[in-house]
């Protein structure tokens, strides 16, 4: 038994899918257009900076910190450097030993940066641009 389909259909069928494929294409552009581009943000000079400590030595954290953002927010936090810089300064010497040593800890103190970082833009902009924080290297002394 062979199933015959009238011409008028096919030719039917054949505009739609012509049809459907254009708009996949103008929506996959659409998606490609909105996708941000992450930027990593190299904060210099090193951060040196003491920590609360239970001994009566001085204790200093020193470590090197990249920001990642969207492509579409790093002159935002570009322009807002100098708060960013002082609200890392103030977040990390507020720092206990505990807070500080180890990998679990430096983990949560990494993602408690960025948390910091953001409360302090968003009060300034309106906006939380920063993705991670990342340590290229973390020293405590």
């Amino acid at each position: 038994m062979s199933l015959t389909i009238p011409l008028h259909t096919k030719q039917l069928l054949l505009a739609l899918l012509i049809l459907s494929s254009f708009f996949y294409q103008v929506s996959y552009a659409e998606d490609e257009a909105n996708s941000t581009k992450p930027v990593y943000i190299e904060l210099t000079p090193d951060f040196i900076v003491n920590y609360s400590s239970s001994s009566t030595r001085l204790k200093y954290i020193k470590t090197k910190i990249t920001l990642r953002s969207d492509s579409t927010k790093e002159a935002l936090v570009n322009d807002n450097l100098p708060l960013v810089q002082d609200a890392l300064i103030m977040f990390l010497s507020s720092r206990t030993e505990e807070q500080v040593t180890g990998a679990i800890a430096r983990e949560k103190t990494r993602e408690e940066a960025a948390v910091a970082i953001n409360q302090v833009l968003k009060e300034e902009t309106n906006q939380e641009p920063i993705k991670d924080v990342l340590f290229s290297s973390f020293v405590t002394q």
